[in-house]
């Protein structure tokens, strides 16, 4: 029997939305629009997951303003955006589930990201899609630690929860095998998401006392019944996105300028 763990992943990034401070600053509406150095947001996460082994499909969620972009000649499907993150999500993994899995229940799941994890590349997405693979999990979720950040010699202000003896912030890949599983509880892995801000809000939310990775694995894996995996990333580029005017200035200049 094909072990389908061991085929490429299929991929959504989430590419809706519009407004906030990013917009205010620059001007630009759309987030997956907005470039740097010349190439929109989009294209930079487009390309990293393209040029991975890892990865078969990606399929973005968005507005059709994205069809002109130059990386969407990689994306098997654009699915229009909805009203809500979880509407976008449901979109984009009944197009995946039917389209790639023919609705069987046998499959390698799905991994989502955002528009707006641009400091991924090749490498980072092929490294982490195995070891997803390997932690052998219906959900998994990344965070990296404070002193990553800090040994890289990359910018540490951000939001981090408190874990054990060290300080984590979450990233911008997230892999979920059932996606069934999840549905009862999707509000409340959004509403997680949303709160990324507000640390001591995520357990709250779960339902979680513990203070120690473990005790968040067994306090979301009960609440979703399915065996939940948190892994820690070596690579702080995983715990980066552009949420805000002080992260754009980052990206520019962190972010390779094009070869003449």
């Amino acid at each position: 029997m094909k072990d389908m763990m061991k085929e490429p992943f299929n991929v959504v990034i989430l590419a809706g939305g519009s407004g906030g401070p990013l917009t205010e600053s620059t001007g630009v509406e759309e987030k997956a629009t907005l470039t740097i150095h010349d190439k929109p947001m989009l294209d930079w996460v487009v390309n990293a997951f393209h040029a991975s082994s890892e990865v078969n499909h990606l399929v973005v969620v968005g507005s059709a303003r994205l069809d002109n972009l130059r990386s969407m000649a990689h994306v098997r499907k654009r699915i229009p955006q909805g009203l809500s993150v979880v509407q976008n999500l449901l979109h984009a993994v009944g197009y995946i589930k039917t389209r790639f899995y023919n609705s069987n229940s046998d499959h390698q799941g799905y991994v989502i990201t955002f528009c707006d994890a641009v400091f991924l590349t090749p490498d980072i997405v092929t490294e982490t899609l195995r070891a997803i693979r390997e932690a052998d999990a219906d959900i998994v979720m990344h965070y990296v630690e404070r002193g990553t950040f800090e040994a890289a010699g990359l910018p540490a202000e951000r939001t981090y929860i408190p874990i054990g003896n060290g300080l984590y912030t979450g990233t911008t890949v997230y892999y979920v095998r059932r996606f069934t599983k999840v549905l009862s509880s999707l509000d409340k892995l959004v509403t997680m998401r949303k709160n990324r801000k507000d640390p001591l809000g995520i357990l709250r939310v779960i339902g979680c006392e513990g203070r120690y990775f473990s005790d968040i694995e067994d306090a979301l894996s009960k609440l979703l019944d399915a065996k939940v995996r948190i892994l820690i990333s070596p690579h702080p580029e995983m715990g980066m996105d552009v949420d805000k005017p002080s992260d754009y200035v980052l990206a520019k200049k962190l972010l390779p300028q094009p070869e003449l």
